[in-house]
């Protein structure tokens, strides 16, 4: 929990007008999806199966974090900057 309320203030330290809540929300869970892909493939390497269940759930956990960023950042910078 402390983890994710971490991640979240730091995906919002950007300074205002750099990027918008969707691209800093989009970027933010792109990277998340990377490194958990990268994690999973350490895993499975050298294994005859991949899971793709696993990559689903990755999938969907990206989404997720981008939905909780963007929420964040929006609430950030107030109801005057909040993006249709």
């Amino acid at each position: 929990m402390l983890m994710t309320a971490g991640t979240l203030l730091a995906a919002c330290a950007v300074a205002p007008g750099e990027l918008s809540c969707t691209d800093l929300a989009q970027a933010r869970a792109d990277g998340q999806f990377e490194r958990e892909s990268a994690l999973l493939e350490q895993q499975e390497q050298g294994l005859p199966d991949k899971s793709e269940v696993q990559r689903i759930f990755i999938a969907m956990d990206a989404q997720a974090y981008r939905v909780e960023v963007y929420d964040e950042c929006l609430r950030r910078q107030g109801p005057a900057r909040q993006e249709n």
